[in-house]
């Protein structure tokens, strides 16, 4: 009996031989097993390794699927700054660090937030990032996030005022990032769900035929899947402004939709 229950109690504990790289760590983001992927990529110490653990952490706030969204963020900004200190030039770090301190400021409170004057040191970390790859689509994605994500927390005209946001430059830096990456679900959903926060009425006619393109968009990976799956969540509730705004808004804030 002894020598059984000695086996499995080894196998239990016993760190899983086959994870032990980035490509694991990958193949694992792929799959949707995100803590298992952070896990295994945060033990590398590598550059590489504590980028696709930011990345694991913001996958998880992207589904909804982080409890606690603010120390998660936090977290996730850490461990890109942790690449960043070991490689400066790795894009993938530079990506997760804008992606992971535009939530920490999204998820921080209002106080917090305007004492501590996020929003304007969230788009200089942006306009950094475009800087050095100017043409990238997931720069200029978030750059018109920004722009459309303070305008819903403030207002147009406050939001111009206080911190130069305007809806023009928003639709327009959108505009940019889609042409540049048609088939990016991420890209695409966020700017539709941006549109709809902001007035249902108004865009919900250019933005009901956007998501259902979507729908029907390469998903090669869990992310990817599951983001199509919410926007086919938002299209069944079009007929009712109030539930699409609120799916759209839980969207954005990384809530569960369900």
């Amino acid at each position: 009996m002894l020598r059984p229950l000695f086996i499995i109690f080894a196998l239990l504990f016993a760190a899983p031989a086959w994870a032990q790289t980035a490509k694991d760590a990958r193949e694992l983001i792929t799959l949707g097993d995100y803590d298992t992927a952070r896990q295994i990529a945060e033990s590398l110490g590598t550059a590489e390794g504590y980028a696709l653990a930011a990345e694991s952490l913001c996958a998880k706030i992207l589904l909804g699927e982080a409890e606690k969204l603010n120390k998660t963020s936090k977290k996730a900004r850490k461990f890109s700054e942790k690449a960043l200190e070991l490689d400066p030039t790795l894009y993938d770090a530079k990506l997760q660090y804008v992606l992971s301190d535009g939530f920490v400021t999204r998820t921080s409170g209002d106080l917090t937030t305007w004492r501590k004057k996020l929003p304007s040191k969230t788009l200089a970390k942006i306009q950094a990032f475009r800087a050095a790859h100017p043409d990238d689509p997931k720069g200029l994605a978030l750059e018109g996030a920004w722009h459309l994500g303070v305008i819903r927390k403030v207002g147009e005209k406050n939001g111009g005022k206080w911190f130069g946001a305007s809806l023009a430059e928003g639709q327009r830096l959108y505009g940019l990032a889609r042409a540049g990456a048609p088939d990016d679900v991420l890209i695409e959903t966020n700017y539709a769900m941006s549109l709809l926060v902001l007035d249902v009425e108004t865009y919900g006619p250019q933005v009901r035929p956007l998501l259902e393109e979507v729908t029907n968009l390469p998903a090669n990976d869990d992310l990817y899947r599951k983001v199509e799956a919410k926007a086919a969540m938002v299209l069944a509730a079009f007929g009712d402004d109030k539930q699409v705004k609120k799916l759209a808004e839980r969207f954005l804030d990384g809530e569960p939709l369900e």
